[in-house]
């Protein structure tokens, strides 16, 4: 069942509960480890256990549904469609060579050539200087600095060659320029809950949603706090506000004593000087310069999946060499086509 954690809806907080359950939910799909095809809660039992109306749980089951994080089956409810790592498996790029290994090693060992030796040889070619195909790339972040971070986290996946350029969703929403060179490019990468909205404003761009997981600082920071301080969790956008106590709670489950607010808030300051320590959400920096000196004092950062990186992006980006060198073969005249994101 879809875990939904009903004390970090705040109903004293000047957030309308609707929004609150939206951040919640859109983020625990987007960022959390639910496989596909989760059931969700009803609207009406969700509703009772929320004490909320119903009509309020049914707008953000749609909403969740048109940002393409959930899928409404007739007569059966909703159900989780994330996990792209976990979704579909014989669809992603990784899956298209299964065929083609298993026909190599019939082939190896219809000449005597042992599994191991096949792999071996594989080794010492891989080894061999390449002449790969440069691709242009595009990574759509929410925040630039963030956004730099996650593309040099990414680096090692591409080549010198390529080129990375990187736009934040409000300018690609705003430029038609930034959307043409979105459908240009042979990749776009954005966030798995982002995935529809920048589908939506580059129809014709190959895009893929990487999945992100908190990242392993993340993790040591909360771990490392103390059961008794007082912390106050920040984050930028209001519509997030419920998922701060339960994201803190994840990795600190020790600490009892969490507020939640965002970086806005009129009352930030009194709120920060009643707590040990502050952790805040990605966007949300300059809350670092309130923070009373000598207290602990974090961003709550994510970084991109390894798991979800080497079953989607590298296969992805392999495919994507493959066909622009063979286009450019056949006719460097002509743009290789994309490959359906």
């Amino acid at each position: 069942m879809f875990p939904i954690d009903a004390t970090a809806i705040d109903k004293s907080l000047p957030v309308p509960v609707g929004t609150q359950l939206h951040g919640l939910m859109s983020y625990a799909l987007a960022f959390g480890d639910i496989p596909h095809g989760t059931k969700l809660p009803s609207v009406r039992h969700l509703a009772g256990d929320l004490g909320i109306a119903p009509m309020t749980v049914a707008e953000v089951y749609k909403k969740l549904r048109d940002a393409g994080l959930v899928e409404m089956r007739p007569g059966l409810g909703a159900y989780s469609v994330l996990g792209a790592h976990q979704k579909n498996r014989a669809a992603l790029p990784i899956d298209e060579l299964r065929d083609d290994i298993a026909r190599l090693i019939d082939k190896a060992e219809a000449r005597g050539l042992s599994t191991m030796s096949l792999v071996s040889m594989i080794n010492a070619q891989a080894r061999l200087p390449r002449h790969d195909a440069a691709l242009d790339i595009v990574f759509v972040c929410i925040f630039e600095g963030p956004g730099r971070d996650y593309v040099e986290e990414l680096r090692p996946m591409f080549l010198q060659g390529d080129h990375i350029r990187l736009v934040p969703l409000d300018t690609l929403a705003k430029s038609a320029e930034w959307r043409k060179r979105c459908a240009d490019a042979d990749l776009v990468l954005t966030f798995r809950h982002r995935e529809a909205e920048v589908r939506t404003l580059v129809p014709a761009g190959n895009v893929l949603g990487l999945h992100f997981i908190p990242s392993q600082m993340t993790r040591q920071n909360l771990a490392g706090l103390d059961p008794r301080t007082r912390v106050a969790a920040v984050t930028h956008f209001k519509e997030y506000i419920a998922i701060m106590r339960p994201s803190v709670r994840e990795f600190a489950p020790h600490v009892s004593d969490i507020t939640v607010t965002w970086s806005s808030a009129p009352d930030l300051r009194e709120t920060l000087s009643r707590c040990d320590a502050v952790i805040f959400a990605s966007g949300a920096d300059e809350v670092a310069e309130l923070a009373a000196p000598g207290i602990p004092c974090f961003e709550y950062r994510h970084a991109p999946d390894p798991g979800h990186i080497e079953s989607a992006l590298t296969p992805q980006l392999a495919l994507l060499r493959r066909q622009r060198a063979q286009s450019e073969t056949a006719d460097p005249r002509n743009p290789p086509k994309k490959v359906a994101g």
